[in-house]
This record gives structure tokens, sequence and C-alpha cells, in this order.
């Protein structure tokens, strides 16, 4: 979609503090193609406000009163199913970022960030990247390498199973794979199903994960 003056970026900021919205708001006052078109603060507003307004890119922050930034994203994905969801946080650890992620998060960016990184990820998160601040970014590369270094499995995946993680990182749905591949549903789920078998995983939610931390999806 093109965006302009007359068909802006709409933003949903939520954070329980008013102060720190006010401050994002400011930082993002230069970008002409963007409106703040509400904000909330606390995780039963943020699914409140996303229904009504049907945002295109939301700014979540994590521990908030009713309900957790993180409780709160699939109850949005089902009532706005194109927004997407930037967690904007003071928690620079791999266990909310990994909640999160799983959750179905498109992003996880750390409160200290510059302007211009907050700036660049509403654009790059409506081009379908996943975006992360730099600390998070090593924290995902630490991470991988941990792993790498403890994995004994001797296990090998398809160009077209290699295909479908790829897509699992970026945050697509079955439906979206579908399309991107031309493959029928039952097709991917079929692949999801024999790659959880094959990596040794539970259930879907632990295949999210290491799609997220074993693939070269961050630039």
């Amino acid at each position: 979609m093109l965006y302009s003056e007359s068909n802006p970026i709409k933003l949903l900021i939520v954070d329980d503090h008013e102060i720190f919205r006010f401050g994002v708001r400011k930082l993002l006052s230069n970008i002409r193609i963007l409106e703040v078109i509400a904000e909330g603060s606390n995780g039963m507003e943020a699914i409140e406000l996303a229904e009504r307004y049907q945002p295109d890119v939301i700014f979540l922050d994590i521990f908030m009163p009713k309900k957790t930034g993180i409780e709160a994203i699939p109850e949005i994905r089902k009532v706005s199913p194109d927004s997407y969801v930037i967690m904007l946080t003071a928690f620079e650890d791999f266990l909310h970022l990994e909640k999160a992620l799983t959750a179905g998060a498109d992003g996880y960016l750390t409160k200290g960030i510059s302007p211009q990184i907050l700036q660049e990820a509403v654009t790059k998160v409506l081009e379908g990247e996943r975006v992360f601040s730099k600390s998070i970014i090593k924290l995902l590369s630490e991470r991988r390498m941990s792993y790498d270094e403890t994995n004994d499995l001797n296990v090998s995946v398809t160009k077209r199973e290699e295909e479908i993680l790829k897509f699992i990182a970026q945050g697509l749905t079955n439906n979206e794979i579908s399309d991107k591949l031309g493959l029928s549903i039952r097709t991917v789920e079929s692949h999801r199903y024999n790659l959880i078998k094959k990596l040794n995983l539970r259930n879907a939610s632990q295949l999210v994960k290491f799609a997220v931390m074993n693939t070269n999806y961050i630039k």
C-alpha cells in the first residue's frame, strides 16, 4: 500500500506511562505520512482500540494494568489481523523476547533506542521485515551461537522446509506461506508437522522459537 499525507500510516501507541506516549508521539511527529490515531494505557485498551481503529502499526508495552502486552497480542490478531505489532519495552532479556515472538509480535524494540531507529521501524515493518533494536539482535545472535555450539543433532532439512522455516521466522501464517510458495494449506501444515518431528520439538510454539533463532532473516 502507498502511504501519503492524505492516506497516512495509522499508528496506535499503548503504554501505561503518559509521558512516554507523549515522547514517542513527538519523536514521530516529523513523519508527515504518519498519524497517531489513538493511545491506550493497558492491554485491554490495546485490544479495544485495535478493533475500533484497525491501525497499520501498534507500539505495545509489555507490563501494563489489566492485561500485559504479550497477553494482548493474540486478541489483537483476532480483531485486527492486518495490524503489525511492535513491542516497545524496557525489558532486554530473552525470556520476554521469546514470549513476545511466540505470541506473534512483528518486532521488539527497547526503550533506549534512537529516534532514527524508532522511525525506521515503522516503515520497515510495513515492508514485511521483523524489526529489532541492536541490543536484541545481539541477544538473538548470542542465543543462536549458544545453540550451534551445544547442538549435537545431525538434522538435514530440505530446501522447501528451509523456505518454510524462514517464513515462520518472519511471522507468516499458513495461509500467507501457502500464497508465497504456491502450495496448498494442507501441504504447508504437513511441512510444519514434519519439521516439528524432524527437529525433535514438542509443538508449534517451539517451531516458531527454533525458526527465529536459527534462520538468517535478520539483516
